[in-house]
């Protein structure tokens, strides 16, 4: 058993670690996957200028065209923190981006009221990506889309709450041993791989997220 002191210093270490070494593990599997995603982000955000552009001081279109840059930023935050090793902070994160990605398509909606009710503090981003799903037809939204939604929605429902899977992301499956910061775990790949490809699939329609976006306040 450490003695308090050599706890508080492993602790501190982790605290200004970079953890580059972890980092690097995560990379040398997936870097490939890392540059799709950020092809397909880009030109996410090449889309969003375009929607930002036509604000010209239209507050409504503006807290729309926030929620729509959140959603971008916070998906790309998640598979930074997931390819640093911090499996359930990017698990928590990408369900604010789902749910960020679903209350920018509702806002959006020309005859939902959503976006006001949001402004009053009246709806509940908890239920945006339900409410995405009802109103799929009326939004526009392509299939592949609207499905992408669906399956983050069920999958990274258990980051939000603490679960046998938070558990089981802080305990070693390669040796002895617990994890406190950053980890990458060999025995631990398959699980990994699932949660790249899953955000490098989300990032492949993230494009047409935000035109619909832009095909729905054209509606206004």
């Amino acid at each position: 058993m450490e003695s308090v002191l050599e706890g508080s210093v492993k602790i501190y270490a982790e605290l200004i670690s970079d953890n580059r070494e972890v980092r690097d593990e995560y990379f040398k599997l997936f870097q490939s996957d890392a540059k799709l995603f950020s092809d397909h982000m880009a030109r996410a955000i090449s889309e969003w200028q375009v929607l930002h552009s036509k604000i010209h001081q239209d507050e409504r279109l503006a807290f729309v065209s926030a929620l729509v840059y959140t959603a971008i930023s916070l998906h790309i935050q998640s598979m930074k923190l997931l390819l640093s090793g911090h499996l359930i902070a990017a698990g928590n994160l990408q369900r604010q981006a789902a749910e960020a990605i679903a209350l920018s398509l509702l806002c959006a909606g020309k005859d939902l009221n959503v976006l006001d009710r949001f402004l009053e503090d009246k709806y509940s981003a908890n239920d945006a990506i339900r409410d995405v799903l009802r109103h799929a037809k009326r939004l526009h939204l392509l299939q592949d889309g609207v499905l992408t939604l669906a399956e983050g929605q069920e999958f990274y429902h258990r980051y939000s709450h603490p679960t046998k899977l938070t558990i089981a992301a802080l305990i070693s499956f390669s040796e002895q041993g617990l994890y406190v910061g950053a980890s990458f775990d060999e025995k631990k790949i398959a699980a990994y791989t699932k949660e790249v490809k899953g955000r490098v699939s989300l990032a492949k329609v993230f494009f047409g997220i935000v035109k619909a976006v832009q095909f729905n306040v054209e509606k206004w």
